[in-house]
Order: structure tokens, then sequence, then C-alpha cells
């Protein structure tokens, strides 16, 4: 295994309370769309306590979040998610989307620190999801732009590179 691989590891062993205890609360709140307040509050703590610049709220959105680490090229967008279904809650698990991208995002910046990479990690939060509404409105307010790569994951039925879904984010 790779120094790199095994430090993103490392991170996450070390980190797994933390991040769980994220998880068990995005679970709990349950926000809806546009409604995800103590989400948004919680995950802009924890990034600005790992060493994240934060903003929040981001791009006119009340519960969208901004975090930022390191500065130059590659410029990486990692997109987090954590609203929920009214009736239902997290049925699509966005209580674990927005909390796993959160900690790759985390272990990705104790890579950089152990090996002086440059460049600049970006977390988004991206409220609204269930609602189709909350990349789309960030993407048409140029949010992406500047991006050189755009990373978010959500569960399936296989593994699959796809660029179908985030063809809309022009990056």
């Amino acid at each position: 295994m790779s120094a790199s691989k095994q430090t993103a590891f490392d991170y996450i062993d070390e980190k797994s309370g933390v991040i769980t205890d994220v998880s068990d609360k995005i679970w709990d709140y349950a926000e809806l769309s546009l409604r995800e307040y103590k989400s948004g509050e919680l995950y802009a703590k924890v990034l600005k306590e790992e060493g994240f610049t934060v903003e929040h709220p981001f791009d006119n959105i009340e519960t969208a979040f901004r975090a930022s680490y390191g500065s130059g090229k590659p410029v990486i967008g990692i997109l987090a998610e954590y609203d929920a279904l009214a009736g239902v809650g997290h049925a699509c698990g966005h209580n674990l989307l927005g909390t796993a991208v959160a900690a790759a995002a985390c272990a990705l910046k104790a890579d950089m620190e152990a090996t002086d990479a440059t460049g600049t990690i970006r977390v988004y939060g991206c409220p609204a999801e269930e609602i189709m509404s909350g990349k789309i409105v960030m993407n048409d307010q140029g949010v992406f732009n500047d991006l050189d790569v755009a990373i978010t994951w959500h569960p399936f039925d296989r593994n699959r590179v796809s660029n179908d879904i985030l063809s809309l984010i022009h990056i």
C-alpha cells in the first residue's frame, strides 16, 4: 500500500468516532430540503475544526456551505448532500453521503500535509438534493466554474463511473 493511501486510512481510523457521531447526528436531524440548518452548521463546525476555511451560509443559500483548504491547482470539489425526505428520513443515506465526503476531504488534507502536495480542496454543502435543486442552483450561479474536477457519490446497485448526472456542471 502506498504511503499516501496509508495516511488517508490512518486519518479515517483515528477520526472514526467523530465521523460516526456526525453521521448519527445528521440521521437524527433528518432535515428537509432547504431546512438543513443543524446539518449545515455541524458540517461547518467539524470542517473548521479540521483546518478548513468555512463559508456558511454560502452562495445566498442559508443551508449551503463551502469549506476550503490549500491553494493552487488542482482545485478539487467534493460535493456533500445532507437533506432528508418528509415522512421517511434519510432513505437515500444522505447522512452518510455528506459525512463520507467530508471525511474523505479531511483524509486528503492529511495526505497533502504529509506530502507537501499543492492544490485546493473544496467541500461544497449542497442542500435540497431530494428536490433536485441544490447543485443546479449553485451551478447556475457559477460556483463550480473554477474546479478541475468534482467528486460525489451515491449508493447504487453497482460500482460505476458516470458523467451523466454531473454533466450539468460546467467544469
